[in-house]
């Protein structure tokens, strides 16, 4: 149960609260700005004339909720949280933002800039706390963290992480290589003492076993769905997964979003533009699941609400810092 004055904090500097009718998107990419020498998988995402129309869109296909999108990019890999508040104040999509650290392949060279964990909890702290760097005066939802497939003792970033989500409560949002090695990253996690009510999955969706997804939500996780709900090649049913753990209770367990993190994923035409990019949230999802005879509570918390209740944290006030202190 939320505290009343728990919120999730969006990088405008408002505040989305639990209970709040809203359609947010649980696995969101707004803005990509890779830095040189990134991987060449990493895609450019800052087209703001192509993310503003359709994060408008979006908007417009939520009312009368609002509409709001958890940008999952870490700080380092491209986020640009001043980028995100100019799209989010000129669209209408409330944007919340996190920090913590990418795959490597996602950094210069695939390093990090951080070498030491001292370095790397304080970083993170100060953005969950104290405002983002490039955009001080709002703070981050969430602490991110990437898995590759096996246990990551003694890496510092894993462990600044660990320890930024348990020194401010936040969510732990883990990035998982199409849910490889999930198994062993509870079972350390775990023993680290993270509740796993704090931990939100990305990616796991991939793997297309009900049963690990079953057994992962009734230990506590929150699960985020993308890829699998997407129609592939061969495939007229990609809510199957989904379908399975709604008909075994687990609705409230799951958080629907669309990892849309290239621009041919944001272009729609003049004919269908709801079509594509982030108001699909509404016009594809919602309208499946509506169409499955989904009832509307379970849409309600697939689509933000427990997601929502999970981000969200104590609602703090920020003074300005002077620029050393960025």
């Amino acid at each position: 149960m939320n505290a009343a004055g728990d919120v999730l904090p969006t990088v405008t500097g408002a505040a989305l609260r639990p209970g709040a009718e809203v359609r947010l998107d649980g696995h969101g990419h707004a803005w990509i700005a890779p830095p040189s020498l990134a991987a060449e998988e990493v895609l450019a995402l800052d087209d703001e004339e192509l993310l503003v129309a359709g994060l408008t869109r979006f908007a417009e296909a939520a009312r009368p909720r609002r509409a709001a999108l958890l940008d999952c990019q870490a700080p380092g890999s491209g986020r640009d949280a001043a980028a995100l508040a100019r799209l989010a104040t000129k669209s209408g999509v409330e944007i919340a933002a996190v920090t913590g650290f990418h795959f490597s392949r996602a950094y210069p060279q695939g390093l990090r800039p951080w070498t030491s964990v001292d370095g790397a909890v304080g970083a993170f702290i100060r953005e969950l706390e104290g405002g983002f760097r490039e955009a001080p005066m709002a703070r981050a939802a969430a602490v991110t963290a990437a898995y590759s497939g096996a246990p990551e003792e003694g890496d510092p970033c894993w462990e600044a992480a660990i320890a930024a989500r348990e020194q401010t409560g936040s969510l732990l949002v883990v990035h998982t290589e199409a849910g490889a090695g999930v198994e062993e990253l509870i079972v350390w996690l775990r023993s680290r003492d993270v509740p796993l009510e704090r931990i939100y999955l990305l990616d796991v969706d991939q793997r297309a076993d009900l049963g690990l997804h079953a057994e992962l939500a009734s230990a506590g996780l929150l699960l985020g769905f993308a890829a699998s709900l997407r129609p592939s090649r061969g495939d007229d049913e990609p809510f199957t997964l989904l379908q399975g753990l709604i008909e075994r209770g687990f609705a409230r367990s799951v958080a629907v979003g669309l990892d849309l993190s290239s621009p041919a994923h944001w272009l729609g035409s003049d004919l269908a533009p709801s079509s594509t990019g982030p108001a699909t949230l509404v016009s594809v999802m919602e309208q499946r699941l509506r169409g499955e005879g989904v009832a509307e509570g379970d849409i309600d918390a697939l689509l933000g609400g427990t997601l929502l209740a999970r981000t969200a944290r104590p609602e703090v006030s920020l003074a300005p810092r002077p620029p050393s202190a960025a």
